[in-house]
């Protein structure tokens, strides 16, 4: 077995074969960003870039052809006070863009769908699950069903009637990979270093 990495530096990411010292494919960054997390989820490798004193940016491309699927400045995606934590259903991803937004972006085109905010109390900090079909914001008070076409929440009271919310300190549902959740809890890696994975096989 050959073996496989991606690897980073200023202005590319490579998924190299270490075994006959040859490059895969290489991906082109925009000028200047520089790589500093690369995660993997299913067919698509993710990459968190940024530039000396400069803008960050998201990228997705395609693991098995290198092709970049999209770009976006991480202000567009979500605020910088929340970390950017992905669940997908259905090819998208579904993701809070800040502590009262909800949103929706196409994997494959890095479309939004939607990023809608919802009333939420000052004190309430809530969480995205999916669970079998359905997507959940859940906090410590309450529970709110999030409507996949639309983005408008709901109150949903079942999940609190089945669970104390105040117990649980973290939550693990559908569509989550293991990279989101590592950086749910690492949002602020800025010192430029390479990062690589096992692009041989699933991410999720």
């Amino acid at each position: 077995m050959n073996k496989i990495a991606i690897f980073g530096k200023k202005g590319s990411i490579a998924k190299y074969d270490l075994t006959t010292n040859k490059p895969i494919w290489i991906g082109d960054l925009p000028s200047g960003q520089i790589p500093y997390i690369i995660g993997q989820y299913q067919n698509y490798v993710i990459v968190f870039s940024g530039k000396w004193f400069g803008s960050k940016m998201v990228h997705c491309f395609a693991v098995d052809s290198g092709k970049i699927l999209w770009s976006h400045y991480q202000e567009v995606i979500h605020s910088s006070m929340i970390p950017f934590v992905p669940h997908t259903l259905d090819n998208n991803m579904y993701y809070l863009a800040s502590s009262k937004e909800i949103a929706k972006m196409s994997w494959d085109t890095g479309r939004f769908i939607f990023r809608k905010r919802f009333k939420k109390s000052i004190f309430n900090q809530y969480s995205v699950v999916i669970i079998s079909d359905e997507v959940f914001l859940i906090s410590q008070k309450d529970a709110l069903k999030v409507n996949k076409n639309t983005g408008d929440v709901e109150p949903y009271p079942e999940l609190a009637d089945k669970l104390n919310l105040k117990d649980i300190s973290a939550t693990l549902g559908e569509g989550v990979s293991f990279m989101s959740s590592i950086y749910k809890t690492h949002p602020q890696a800025t010192d430029g270093g390479t990062y690589a994975g096992d692009a041989g096989g699933g991410g999720d």
